[in-house]
């Protein structure tokens, strides 16, 4: 039997977190897992709407399809349902229906390989469940509904306008079908005395309608050639002022289109301006969401001023108004989540509670206390966090980066590291709190270890090769990188290359025993195992439907996992023989790997997360808990999978909702199938 560190039981093949798990899980019954939402909170939000009986219940719309809602005016968030079935759908309305506040339409854009898609949707449940009602395959970029007749509905998508009047129960195109002009809209606004008066927008100008769609005009005058139409809105007292924004400005019209003015105060690196917003309560009042920070103006758009920080991109906006006060004004921006603000936008705070919709891209757990975690986030404002508590707060620690990204961070014996995108390794200096970047690299030169003779010679150089995975023996650290295999025999400070076949293969993953003689790596989708701290090598192949090997796992009884392109295959003779997992798991690529010695776990795209109490004989699928948007949870992706100790807790960051903890100790029953399992596996 092998000996292995601990540290190999545990894999984060894209990293993240942990949480609590009990070895009972009983393979014929549904589990009682429980699971815990942890942060961090934020995230981009692409659409917000209020509901006009009652303004303080909001819902927002994410990039993936997701919706939120909030009963506090956006003070806290709970996730509902989602929009369509595709994890690319871009939600780009949101209405409540006046007549029904349990009735919500939702619009979606989704870019795919095939093609752009989407459609418009309906929840009948106040955004729980949907149900396509129309244009399904069409790239619906914006969505009204008249004011006077709510049963009219104007959809624009990227082949035209579509009209609704039936409350979206049945559609027909309202532009002629394949006008080089009349496509690519982007905005609409309906006049609110008349449902047959519409305004939209396209990548090119502004159109109008005042027959409900049957004659179409360009309405253009005054505004600058080629200008993107980005939102159009009319005026809440007078209906024949309308203004729109474009690539080339902010314009307002007092003749319901005929004309337009210019409205100057906005530089322009700031007109790209996704939605504009009238308060109601004060209709001089006006606020501007751009992608360089909120505007407003306080004289109908004759003057504008910059109140907030350049760095946000605003996508919506709520203004909701209040008796003897300033409006609420909520923004929906990217990165941030939704910001708040009570007076007239002279601050803002953060309005996230509930709302957690990062992807998490890797996490280490501290080897000396648990609750200390560092976590890498994509399209983040702090990518780069550490939480203390176990996830319930989280600080930024990117100190010292100078703006380099992280793609993966390591706790190793003596701290974090950190693997930077552009390449090369980063030691976090806990005294200072701040990164350094370490390590040089030379050739590698095989010598006796029991010797006199040095281990390494040739030419010293930055280390700066790109890091895909580190493992930390007792004396030995090894990184796989792009440019091959390296050691380091003192702790980070200098790397060798260790040779393993003929060029630089890129290594994806690398396992090692706790003495660093037994290695495993995985290059250029084959498997090479040495047995003598890198003195020789052999290869193994999995078989040839897999695919090729992508990372690979190694637990203390020397069993090996390999993840494959399509599927699991499991190995119990070191690598001779290897037979796919099944028996309940599903093919495709695995997100994430865990093994621990009561059982392992498995995230599987697009297929939520398995798990088997008897080394892959048999695999059971993790449903949700009672909480919260987990239901959703279980069924998304998983990158990163963290156990930590005795497999008592177990994070999972998923690749749009943060970090969750998965608890499972309600599961006692499981326990008794786990101890009585005999280990099988098919075609072995």
């Amino acid at each position: 039997m092998t000996s292995l560190n601990r540290s190999l039981r545990i894999i984060p093949i894209m990293v993240f977190v942990l949480a609590c798990v009990c070895a009972c899980i009983s393979a014929p019954r549904m589990q009682a897992q429980v699971w815990q939402a942890m942060g961090p909170a934020g995230g981009d939000v692409r659409a917000l709407a209020s509901d006009p009986a009652r303004p303080s219940t909001l819902y927002l719309g994410t990039t993936d399809g997701a919706i939120f809602g909030s009963r506090d005016a956006g003070v806290d968030w709970e996730q509902l349902g989602v929009v369509g079935e595709s994890q690319n759908g871009v939600v780009t309305s949101i209405i409540v229906d006046p007549r029904d506040s349990a009735r919500i339409y939702g619009s979606t854009w989704t870019r795919e390989i095939a093609g752009e898609g989407g459609g418009v949707f309906l929840s009948s449940d106040g955004g729980k469940s949907w149900r396509d009602v129309g244009l399904s395959g069409h790239a619906v970029r914006a969505l009204a509904q008249a004011a006077s007749d709510p049963a009219v509905l104007v959809a624009g998508a990227l082949d035209g306008v579509f009209l609704s009047r039936d409350s979206g129960e049945t559609w027909h195109r309202v532009t002629p079908a394949g006008d080089s002009e009349l496509r690519n809209f982007d905005s609409l606004a309906i006049d609110p005395r008349n449902p047959r008066i519409i305004y939209a927008g396209t990548f090119h100008l502004p159109w109008k309608t005042t027959d409900g769609g049957a004659h179409w005009a360009r309405i253009h005058t005054g505004m600058i050639d080629d200008s993107d139409v980005l939102s159009l809105v009319t005026d809440t007292e007078n209906s024949r002022r309308v203004f729109a924004s474009a690539c080339s400005g902010i314009y307002r019209s007092d003749d319901a289109g005929a004309a337009w003015e210019k409205l100057e105060g906005i530089p322009y690196s700031s007109r790209r301006t996704p939605v504009i917003r009238q308060d109601a309560a004060r209709p001089a009042i006006l606020y501007a969401g751009t992608t360089e920070g909120l505007w407003k103006s306080a004289d109908s758009g004759a003057s504008w001023r910059r109140i907030s920080p350049r760095s946000w991109v605003i996508n919506s906006m709520v203004i909701l108004p209040r008796d003897g006060g300033e409006s609420r004004v909520l923004l929906g921006t990217e990165q941030h989540g939704v910001l708040a603000s009570d007076d007239g936008g002279t601050s803002f705070h953060a309005s996230n509670g509930g709302f957690h919709h990062h992807r998490i891209v890797s996490l280490a757990v501290d080897r000396r206390d648990p609750d200390r975690a560092a976590a890498v986030l994509e399209n983040a404002p702090d990518s780069l966090l550490l939480t203390e508590d176990g996830g319930k707060s989280w600080l930024p620690m990117s100190a010292g980066l100078d703006g380099d990204a992280v793609r993966r961070i390591f706790s190793s014996p003596v701290g974090w590291w950190a693997a930077v995108a552009s390449g090369g390794l980063a030691r976090f200096d806990a005294q200072r709190n701040i990164w350094a970047r370490i390590g040089i690299v030379s050739d590698f030169s095989i010598a006796d270890p029991a010797g006199d003779a040095p281990r390494v010679k040739g030419e010293l150089r930055v280390f700066r090769p790109v890091v895909n995975d580190m493992f930390f023996a007792d004396s030995d650290w090894f990184a796989a990188t792009e440019q091959g295999l390296v050691v380091s025999h003192d702790f980070g400070r200098s790397w060798a290359e260790l040779s393993f076949g003929p060029g630089d293969l890129p290594v994806g993953s690398v396992r090692a025993s706790h003495d660093g003689r037994e290695i495993r790596l995985v290059a250029s989708g084959g498997m090479v195992f040495s047995e003598d701290a890198g003195r020789t090598w052999a290869w193994h192949d999995l078989p040839l439907e897999s695919g090729g090997a992508l990372r690979l796992e190694w637990t203390s009884d020397n069993t090996l996992l390999a993840v494959a392109r399509t599927g699991l295959y499991i190995s119990r003779d070191a690598g001779n023989r290897w037979s796919k997992a099944q028996a309940g798991l599903p093919g495709g690529v695995a997100d994430a790997l865990l093994t621990q010695p009561d059982f392992w776990l498995v995230s599987i795209q697009a297929a939520g997360l398995y798990i088997s109490r008897n080394e892959g004989a048999t695999w059971t699928r993790v449903k949700q808990g009672a909480s919260s948007g987990a239901a959703r949870a279980s069924d998304g992706q998983f990158p990163v999978l963290v156990a930590v100790g005795t497999a008592e807790r177990i994070y999972a960051g998923s690749a749009n909702d943060g970090l969750y903890v998965l608890d499972f100790s309600n599961d006692s029953a499981s326990k008794t199938f786990a101890t009585g399992a005999v280990r099988t596996t098919g075609g072995h």
